[in-house]
């Protein structure tokens, strides 16, 4: 058993952001003791050398029993669509009880908790509601706590960024969003994973909030247009679609389809989207966030593998 002192829980250890999070923390010679339902498809992926704790964050018996031993947690789990007893209220806000809960029992002080960019900011959608709830659990527990907030996060393994590769490379034109103007500052997934870590290291994050964006600030237009030249080599011909079809569209799917390809929700998120400030976030860890393209370019064969595309 490793010393109590290097033991971090991470919650989400198996997921996109999860994984890059766990090889960070081994890096800075951690100890990571990973939350992981017993029924996940991805138990055995990327957990040689961890510990495996078997649980959910519903449970607050499990968190409780992984939590002890723990020096600090992270806390990662969070889902962008319901399914079956996975509710936003289940999983965002009981979920962060059961691990502020835990924490609070188990004598752990530590806790960097992930959130989302948009929260805080009138954005009436149950994710964010839930999001900002569980922040409010977090930041009134007393514990020592940062909370991050990251945009849209891009990598080869991403779900995002496989079905925008997807979207570009099929035959016929890309449709826009009404003209394609909403933003979106995508940040690379080792650079989120980085700063997760990076957090127990540093005494001065304790008690804030951070926006972790990239630094590139783009319309959904623009965004298309990179994807293609990287991933494609040319251009793409992109169609602008009158919002009000693609809301009737959306809510139509949403109501006819198990996995539409947006719900009314995500489209509100989308349309009220606004750049996060990194100011704090580039001060207070020293690092200046990579550039969309330059990172895009070095895993664009993984992407393209991973998408399906020739």
């Amino acid at each position: 058993m490793a010393e109590t002192s290097r033991v971090v829980l991470v919650t989400g250890a198996t997921g996109f952001v999860g994984r890059r999070v766990v090889a960070h923390l081994r890096e800075a010679g951690w100890t990571v003791r990973a939350l992981v339902r017993p029924t996940s498809s991805r138990r055995t992926e990327d957990l040689d050398g961890l510990e495996i704790a078997d649980g959910d964050v519903r449970d607050a018996g499990a968190v409780l029993a992984a939590a002890r031993g723990s020096a600090a947690c992270i806390h990662l789990v969070g889902i962008l669509r319901e399914r079956g007893r996975q509710t936003f209220r289940a999983v965002h806000i009981e979920g962060t009880q059961h691990v502020v809960g835990a924490c609070l029992e188990a004598g752990v002080r530590r806790l960097v908790h992930g959130s989302a960019l948009g929260v805080g900011r009138g954005i009436e959608t149950p994710y964010f509601a839930t999001k900002e709830e569980a922040e409010a659990c977090v930041t009134e527990s007393g514990l020592d706590w940062t909370i991050l907030r990251p945009s849209v996060i891009h990598g080869p393994r991403g779900d995002f960024m496989i079905q925008m590769a997807r979207m570009v490379a099929r035959p016929g034109p890309v449709p826009l969003v009404g003209r394609g103007i909403q933003v979106i500052q995508p940040v690379w997934v080792e650079d989120v994973a980085r700063v997760c870590a990076g957090a127990l290291a540093r005494d001065a994050t304790v008690g804030r909030t951070y926006d972790v964006g990239g630094p590139d600030v783009l319309t959904l237009r623009a965004f298309y247009r990179t994807l293609a030249r990287v991933l494609l080599g040319r251009e793409k011909r992109l169609v602008p679609v009158p919002r009000f079809a693609v809301r009737a569209g959306a809510w139509l799917a949403s109501h006819a389809l198990a996995n539409p390809p947006v719900t009314p929700d995500e489209l509100r998120m989308l349309e009220a989207a606004r750049p996060g400030d990194t100011a704090a976030l580039v001060r207070d860890f020293g690092m200046q966030p990579a550039p969309f393209e330059d990172t895009l370019r070095a895993y664009a064969d993984e992407l393209k593998a991973s998408a399906g595309i020739a």
